[in-house]
């Protein structure tokens, strides 16, 4: 088999998936020949996103989708349900549905903490524990989770943000205790990625704070030895390694991509 298919036959179901580095996580699988089913709360973003996908990748395999909002129980089971029917089962589980808010946390209110913290740990939990028993009954599976390494380092106007994320980390590793050897599962830590997310971060703290986005990216910058911003891309190829085979003896891990931001 070659690198390029060494997820041929496979199932995989991505959250988040209508654009950004979510996007990036379904185009990778399905490149490297899985059957994939595209999950986000925005329905027709992608649906969009799916048909452009199965345009750019006219493969045999199927590229299907459905709308799923990880917060919702009856959601998430409609979407793994959709998988069961068409695809038989699920062998690999992306997580990478979710959000951010800023603000200082004297001013945090309910809202942001619930949102941040409902979205990014327990859409991960709910979308997990759907996948665990039909990954049991196929006996094996891979489940890898969108943290951050803001999950491991704190960070100004985010402090409701990294609770959810490092959530995200101490989760990951206890189903991999749990679950081994038949699952593994992993995160994935990424820095700071190039996508509408972080456009709006950038335009959220320069009407927090005044600082001009040019100072506000040279100075995010600044902390980072590569001297770049990462891309959806390589945050995506990162998750690809960690559900393959040649990740086989790891599980537990949170894994930065960073481009050294971040260094444990």
């Amino acid at each position: 088999m070659t690198e390029r298919q060494r997820f041929g036959g496979k199932k995989v179901l991505v959250t988040g998936a209508a654009q950004g580095i979510g996007r990036a996580i379904a185009s990778k699988f399905i490149e490297e020949g899985a059957d994939v089913l595209l999950t986000d709360l925005n329905e027709d973003k992608v649906e969009q996103t799916t048909s452009a996908l199965r345009s750019e990748f006219p493969r045999s395999q199927a590229i299907i989708s459905a709308r799923c909002d990880v917060t919702d129980e009856g959601s998430v089971a409609r979407a793994f349900s959709t998988a069961v029917d068409q695809f038989g089962g699920i062998d690999i589980l992306a997580n990478n549905a979710g959000v951010v808010t800023l603000r200082m946390t004297e001013d945090l209110t309910v809202a942001d903490w619930d949102l941040n913290m409902n979205v990014n740990a327990k859409g991960v939990f709910l979308c997990t524990r759907e996948a665990l028993p039909i990954m049991v009954g196929r006996g094996s599976g891979v489940v890898v989770n969108t943290a951050s390494q803001a999950g491991k380092n704190g960070a100004p106007l985010l402090s409701h943000y990294c609770a959810s994320k490092a959530a995200v980390i101490s989760f990951t590793k206890s189903v991999a205790i749990e679950y081994a050897p038949t699952i593994r599962a992993n995160c994935v830590c990424p820095g700071i990625v190039n996508t509408d997310m972080m456009d709006r971060e950038y335009a959220w703290e320069n009407e927090m704070t005044g600082e001009p986005i040019a100072s506000i990216k040279a100075r995010w910058m600044s902390g980072i030895p590569m001297g770049r911003f990462q891309e959806p891309h390589h945050v995506a190829s990162l998750v690809a390694f960690l559900a393959s085979d040649d990740a086989s003896e790891m599980t537990g891990q949170a894994v930065n991509v960073t481009g050294g931001m971040v260094m444990y």
